[in-house]
């Protein structure tokens, strides 16, 4: 069975979506992750709560995992 070839398009890419979406496990919202209020630690971001629910979709990495040469490499495909 033979796959049919990949076509590409020759439009121009779409500037206005974005692919960064996140969602909170607890209630269900989805939103871009410009629309999440933002807790922060200075001059960089802590956490993303959810104002839905109050829930913590994404926290930042903890002070000593923030030095990359500590952090481990994992293969991602």
């Amino acid at each position: 069975m033979n796959c049919p070839p990949h076509t590409f398009s020759n439009d121009p890419p779409d500037t206005h979506r974005r692919k960064t979406v996140l969602f909170c496990q607890t209630c269900g919202r989805t939103a871009g992750i410009d629309d999440w209020p933002a807790q922060m630690d200075g001059d960089r971001t802590d956490r993303l709560d959810c104002p839905d629910c109050g829930t913590t979709v994404w926290r930042g990495l903890d002070a000593d995992e923030s030095d990359e040469t500590t952090r481990v490499l994992t293969p991602t495909a």
